[in-house]
């Protein structure tokens, strides 16, 4: 994965997300590679559980405008309003 670098709060929340998201899809996600990981966060954003969104929320507004690029450019949707949020 490419050099994607995350605060405290942020790595504690994709912690978070991880074990709800296992206990929900009864699998472990490999988060290895960039590919991985994208899939990882679009399962958190589109999982019909509300505490995974949220939690996946919370995560995108704790990251910066250029985290939030690079997430977008490498295929993740984001929401219409983080998307040019500073």
């Amino acid at each position: 994965m490419e050099n994607l670098i995350f605060s405290q709060a942020g790595v504690a929340q994709l912690v978070k997300i991880r074990r709800q998201i296992e206990h929900e899809f009864g699998f472990q996600f490999k988060l290895a590679d960039t590919e991985s990981f994208i899939d990882f966060l679009t399962a958190a954003s589109i999982s019909p559980d509300s505490s995974i969104r949220a939690c996946f929320m919370d995560f995108l507004t704790n990251l910066n405008q250029e985290q939030r690029q690079r997430l977008q450019s490498l295929g993740l949707d984001l929401p219409n309003h983080l998307i040019n949020q500073a």
